[in-house]
């Protein structure tokens, strides 16, 4: 009698426009799709088998649900807060996947920089509090300006440059705010005016196989550290671009990472001191990997279901073209009134994603989470990217009334 084979199970940690095209990949394999997530109105669940309201940062949690499911393989796609959660149950349930030790370095920034400092690695100067923590005996080894940032949140939430005293508790309670287990950050601020580079890489056996970086673009209003997009690929001379690479691959390394897709983030100061300043165990999100795959032809998505599963992966050896991508945001709190893109535009978009229809509520810029749509775009040459991003806004007819109803004109 034919036994008939199941299919494979897979939990997904998460259900937002970001992981779409990774759970679209899985169900076209036939994979019997488990979501989880706090937010059961995030668009992956309607793509799911089963969707279940577990926070993907509630490690018990997940590690109970998982219990229960039995999935074969557990994947936390473009979060870094829900990476340690996949490899800790993975690696309690004997599943496939990243060790818990070496996520936990590359995703929790205070152990990222103390193992970068062990290392001899380019570091900015840096020290762990905690609520008990004596803040004011910690912070003096450290000169004006510094940045305060919890150590286990993502998408820019809870990063302040603080430049005087006054600054100090502001910045504390707001970075407080955003960790999960009360730690946070206070390091040197390292200025960006060489470089600020940006792109996703991926790792096989412990080795960085493929890396495309880029350059981060901000418009320094409502939060001057969170991007507003990525240029592919950087101007950094090659012989820069090497050198980071080297650097984020012996980090890659001797951490212990494995296999998966990694977010890359380096600043070049004004000195041309180079530091890596992030290396997310996880594929970065506003479909980075989409951008990346339209310029290169590497397909990160399909290759982090291939090397979960033990299967080869090749990189293709083909010119790089030019991409970007581009959020779509409002400096303002409001309500969507309008969005178009003018024709000028369309022949460069491969992808537009829009989360917030007209009517809805429009966050001002401050984290990640905050976008209106993402834009993916691809470009003959650079000169050409640089001019059309430059003057996007003429592209773009964005239009919100803020919360005293006024209607503001953006982009």
């Amino acid at each position: 009698m034919n036994s008939v084979k199941k299919p494979i199970k897979v939990l997904f940690l998460g259900g937002a426009h970001a992981q779409i095209p990774i759970l679209k990949e899985a169900k076209a394999r036939g994979y019997y799709l488990i979501t989880c997530d706090y937010l059961p109105g995030n668009p992956g669940h309607k793509l799911a088998n089963e969707y279940y309201n577990v926070s993907t940062t509630d490690m018990p949690g997940v590690l109970n649900l998982a219990k229960k499911v039995k999935p074969d393989l557990i994947i936390a796609y473009a979060s870094d807060p829900s990476a340690p959660v996949a490899a800790f149950v993975s690696e309690n349930l004997g599943l496939p996947g990243n060790p818990y030790d070496s996520v936990r370095i590359l995703s929790e920034k205070d152990l990222f920089r103390a193992y970068q400092k062990d290392r001899g690695f380019n570091v900015p100067e840096f020290v762990l509090l905690t609520e008990d923590n004596h803040f004011d005996e910690k912070l003096r080894i450290l000169r004006f300006p510094y940045i305060i940032k919890p150590t286990d949140s993502s998408g820019s939430r809870g990063i302040s440059r603080v430049t005087k005293p006054d600054e100090i508790t502001f910045a504390l309670t707001s970075a407080l705010s955003f960790s999960r287990k009360k730690r946070i950050i206070a390091e040197e601020f390292i200025d960006n005016e060489l470089g600020d580079i940006h792109g996703d890489g991926f790792v096989v056996d412990g080795k960085l196989v493929f890396s495309y970086l880029g350059d981060h673009i901000y418009n320094r209003k409502s939060n001057p550290y969170n991007p507003i997009g990525t240029l592919w690929p950087s101007k950094l001379p090659e012989s820069i671009i090497n050198k980071i690479v080297k650097d984020v691959a012996d980090l890659i390394k001797g951490s212990g990472f494995k296999n998966g897709p990694v977010n890359i983030e380096v600043r070049i100061n004004s000195r041309g001191k180079h530091y890596i300043m992030e290396i997310g165990p996880r594929s970065g999100g506003h479909f980075v990997p989409q951008a990346i795959h339209y310029a290169t032809g590497v397909d990160m998505v399909k290759a982090s279901l291939d090397v979960i599963r033990g299967e080869n992966i090749k990189i293709p050896d083909r010119s790089r073209k030019c991409s970007a991508y581009y959020a779509i945001h409002s400096d303002y709190e409001g309500f969507l009134l309008h969005l178009s893109i003018s024709d000028g535009l369309k022949p460069y978009i491969k992808e537009f994603h829009q989360y917030i229809s007209p009517g809805e509520r429009v966050k001002s810029f401050k984290s990640a989470n905050a976008v209106i749509g993402i834009l993916l775009m691809t470009f003959n040459k650079r000169e050409e990217m640089d001019c059309i991003i430059t003057d996007i806004s003429k592209f773009i007819d964005l239009k919100i009334i803020d919360v005293g109803g006024k209607i503001i004109n953006l982009e």
